[in-house]
């Protein structure tokens, strides 16, 4: 009887430690991410190397958003750099692709969220993405992150949806690169400098290799969007310098007309 007795209790305790195993929740990589219900802007730059007045106040101007002149909230900006002109060492067709889409003039040139009313106007730019920031109807926000393996990159994006939205939403990520070091022709200075360092050069899309990135859903959004992408550089990319944006898009008619949110990581 005694060790019918202890028999049992052995299997309940068996029993047990495989319920309380089957039940445990496996950790995945979107645990690691945080999505913040606040408001970030989304920018551009177009710029050339040959370009004097990017050198002079273009580029300066683009960078002064993420070091946070004018009132700007530097850890809530998200830009890439299109280098769009063929004869550019950083050229790249998808720039140029952007460049149109967007209805973006020659360089330098700075956009802000579908808004072309400030290109040209430094000041009046940065005045955009302070307002850009304040905005307090969030709808949606996008938190991501990056393993790298050897030159190679899985990126884990988590979308969630405050409120429910109905349309059509995609997801791009954009690779952009840092630190590319080249020449600028400055007019300010009234010369070429050949070591000229480059920051947020885009490089690719890596959701769909497509200017838009991939559809999310259409329809009435999902309360959570999760995906994880991988990404390996072309050669002459250094992938320690290697960053990614994730911009959430609005669509309407295959092009995007607003830009709900984004993140970099």
């Amino acid at each position: 009887m005694k060790k019918f007795l202890l028999l049992v209790l052995a299997m309940s305790f068996l029993a047990v430690s495989c319920k309380k195993d089957n039940d445990e929740v496996e950790a995945t990589p979107y645990d690691n991410i945080t999505v913040s219900q606040t408001q970030e802007a989304f920018v551009l730059l177009t710029t050339a190397t040959w370009c004097g007045y990017c050198g002079q106040w273009g580029i300066p101007t683009f960078e002064e958003a993420f070091a946070g002149d004018g009132n700007i909230d530097a850890t809530r900006v998200n830009g890439l750099a299109l280098h769009y002109s063929s004869s550019d060492p950083m050229y790249l067709a998808m720039s140029n692709t952007l460049k149109s889409q967007y209805g973006i003039g020659g360089p330098p040139n700075l956009w802000i969220e579908f808004n072309n009313a400030y290109n040209l106007q430094p000041s009046g730019w940065k005045n955009a993405i302070v307002q850009r920031q304040a905005e307090t109807s969030v709808t949606c926000g996008v938190g991501l992150y990056a393993e790298k393996v050897g030159d190679s990159f899985s990126v884990h994006v988590k979308v969630q949806f405050f409120s429910s939205l109905t349309g059509t939403y995609n997801l791009a990520v954009y690779a952009i690169e840092n630190n590319i070091v080249a020449s600028q022709v400055d007019y300010g200075s009234g010369t070429t400098i050949s070591n000229y360092n480059h920051m947020r050069v885009l490089r690719g899309e890596i959701v769909a290799n497509n200017y838009f990135g991939g559809q999310m859903f259409s329809g009435t959004s999902p309360s959570e969007f999760t995906k994880s992408y991988s990404y390996t550089p072309d050669a002459g990319i250094n992938s320690s310098n290697v960053h990614f944006v994730a911009v959430i898009y609005e669509m309407s008619g295959g092009v995007p007309v607003s830009a709900p949110n984004s993140n970099t990581y």
